[in-house]
């Protein structure tokens, strides 16, 4: 037992520790990116497995927003409700709807959401000005992907 440990140890040791996707600080799906819409995407946490949500999908999602210089301006976990809605249905602004395509069940962004994508030149008043970009960090909480109907109309 202890020359097998000690043979494990030894491995770890003469191994890169950039090889070892346990000592990965930032894997490559944590970089952020931005898309030509201006929405700038950053994963704090990506579930391993399960299915991503994509348009049609309902989602309900926990979320912090702040003004872009910093002051927050809501926050559904401080109500202890997430908010729930249809990707891509145009029930939330357009940064929020675009910005958790692609996450899975328990996974946490962080957008950088233009005015264009937010609230627009109208603001939110009195809490977002007009023309204000937005900071938002979510997670995605529930996901029930949609089901396309088999050829008899059925669901799969």
């Amino acid at each position: 037992m202890k020359t097998a440990l000690r043979a494990l140890l030894a491995a770890l040791a003469a191994a890169p520790l950039s090889a070892c996707c346990l000592w990965r600080t930032s894997p490559p799906e944590y970089d952020a990116i931005a898309l030509e819409s201006g929405l700038v995407i950053e994963d704090l946490v990506v579930p391993e497995t399960g299915p991503r949500a994509a348009p049609g999908d309902r989602v309900a999602v926990h979320y912090e927003m702040w003004l872009a210089g910093g002051e927050k301006i809501d926050a559904s976990f401080d109500r202890g409700e997430p908010i729930r809605f249809v990707v891509g249905a145009g029930e939330v602004p357009a940064g929020l709807d675009q910005g958790v395509v692609g996450m899975r069940r328990f996974g946490r962004r962080l957008l950088q959401v233009p005015p264009a994508l937010g609230y627009g030149g109208a603001g939110r008043p009195p809490l977002v000005p007009p023309g204000a970009a937005l900071k938002i960090r979510l997670e995605l909480i529930e996901l029930e992907a949609r089901r396309e109907p088999d050829e008899t109309g059925g669901q799969p």
